[in-house]
């Protein structure tokens, strides 16, 4: 056995051991306790420990993660819904933009997404009630807000913090970052201010594409005209959608626009797509409601 596994073992054993004295009853497996561990302190860990044996459901090393995750986000404390940020004044908004941060684009390890190796969350949440969410289902894991629209100011910096890999000379999806994956970031009920900061961002940043994916084209117009590096694109997930989109996208500035008919829920008729330079079509990624 290697020096830095036994090292590992025994720092899982006591803090097993520690997690005894607690009420309850203690971790039996070592995968379950390693997760903890991510966690400095007996109390802030056991803490966490009770919290998982109060869902009430098999303990795995996933649902530890998940509870560990949603302890640090809370802890850190670095984002803030629209009530909170509407409470905050300017100087402290832009404090909290202007503060040193070492955030990055999360690298996406999804093979389903080919046209993006990048996502980028500067906002969060949504007020759609799509039964197919899948981003609905990973936020009420991981974020202590869940899905409540929310600003991550330290985010903002991630853009820059990021390096475009070469591989990016031979494939365009490694400059492409998928900019609200966890959000409609035109959605009606987005501050205004908010938009403005991501789209500042974005024409700061012009050795990156982003990929914005929304069901409000129409208020996409509300900001003039777009950055070249800013692709612009819509769902069309049944016929209701179509005809919003053709109008929204027939005077749309800005870089490449496309069209997400994923998931396609019912067939599709359009009366012209001239206006886009890409379609992605497939079907609903799995979650708690599908």
């Amino acid at each position: 056995m290697k020096y830095d596994r036994a090292h590992d073992m025994i720092a899982n054993a006591v803090a097993a051991e520690n997690l005894a004295n607690f009420p309850g009853f203690a971790p039996v497996r070592e995968s379950h306790v390693r997760e903890l561990l991510r966690i400095d302190g007996d109390d802030d860990r056991a803490a966490v420990w009770q919290t998982v044996v109060g869902r009430g459901e098999t303990i795995t090393a996933k649902i530890v993660a998940e509870e560990v995750e949603r302890f640090i986000a809370q802890k850190e404390k670095n984002w803030l819904t629209i009530a909170e940020w509407e409470a905050t004044d300017q100087a402290e908004r832009d404090r909290l933009l202007a503060m040193a941060s070492d955030a990055t684009f999360n690298k996406q390890d999804n093979t389903s997404i080919e046209w993006a190796q990048w996502s980028w969350n500067p906002l969060t949440g949504c007020k759609h009630d799509c039964p197919y969410c899948y981003a609905r289902d990973i936020a009420k894991r991981f974020y202590p807000q869940g899905f409540a629209p929310s600003i991550y100011p330290c985010r903002f910096h991630a853009p820059v913090n990021t390096t475009v890999p070469s591989k990016a000379d031979e494939d365009t999806a490694y400059k492409n970052v998928f900019t609200g994956s966890m959000a409609d970031i035109f959605g009606r009920w987005v501050p205004e201010e908010w938009i403005r900061l991501v789209l500042d961002r974005v024409e700061q940043n012009s050795q990156w594409n982003f990929l914005f994916l929304t069901k409000f084209p129409q208020r996409v117009h509300e900001f003039g005209q777009l950055p070249q590096n800013a692709w612009m694109g819509t769902t069309v997930d049944c016929q209701e959608r179509g005809a919003n989109a053709e109008k929204a996208f027939a005077k749309m500035g800005g870089g490449i626009k496309w069209l997400s008919v994923e998931p396609m829920l019912t067939p599709l008729k359009f009366t012209r797509l001239d206006m886009f330079d890409w379609v992605v079509i497939g079907g609903a990624s799995r979650s708690a409601n599908t």
